[in-house]
């Protein structure tokens, strides 16, 4: 009466045995469809005395669409953070302001009064197209969650809808490729960035 119950533990061995090429395979076929990136982008507002943020970007993405004929479909999550904020030259009338301070320009066409350096992070959830071929066209559309520390963005809403394009090089048919991306994160933030997808 032993004898079946001892045989259990030996029979779901060899079931697992012979599971193991199968999920082998399961594991080939997602790592194949997903892929990472790095790059840098340049951030940029819509007010006058703010300069222009260096963000350093991480890319992770999954290959919904592999390469078709007529191009592929991925969804990628990008992650962005400042690495060198952008100068605040100050509000008009300020002291020292820069520009705008110590008697310089009073004429500010749109001004952030918030003293603050510019700096952010942003995180885009985002549906990409790419066109097939060697060097190929880029059109991306999803929901970007920026955080920056400028009071009058944060006011306007942290999240919305982004949209973009770009265009792009691939160094072989399943290797690295290089890309040039433009992004309109927001109401009130653009991004043009290079990154190398792997």
């Amino acid at each position: 009466m032993s004898r079946p119950s001892s045989l259990r533990p030996l029979a779901l061995t060899l079931l697992l045995l012979s599971a193991l090429p199968a999920q082998a395979q399961v594991a080939r076929q997602f790592s194949s469809a997903t892929y990472t990136g790095l790059g840098g982008s340049r951030v940029s507002t819509d007010f006058d005395n703010l300069k222009d943020a260096i963000n350093l970007d991480a890319i992770g993405g999954f290959r919904i669409v592999p390469a078709q004929a007529w191009g592929s479909l991925s969804a990628e999550l990008n992650i962005s953070i400042s690495v060198s904020p952008g100068e605040n030259e100050g509000v008009p009338g300020s002291v020292g302001g820069g520009v705008f301070g110590g008697g310089g320009a009073a004429d500010c066409g749109q001004c952030t009064s918030d003293p603050d350096d510019f700096a952010s992070q942003t995180f885009s959830f985002l549906g990409i197209y790419r066109t097939p071929g060697r060097f190929y066209g880029i059109g991306e559309g999803g929901y970007t969650l920026s955080l920056t520390s400028i009071d009058e963005i944060e006011e306007r809403g942290r999240g919305g809808f982004t949209y973009g394009g770009g265009i792009g090089f691939r160094f072989g048919q399943e290797t690295a490729a290089i890309e040039l991306v433009y992004q309109k994160l927001s109401e009130d933030l653009q991004t043009i960035g290079l990154r190398l997808i792997y």
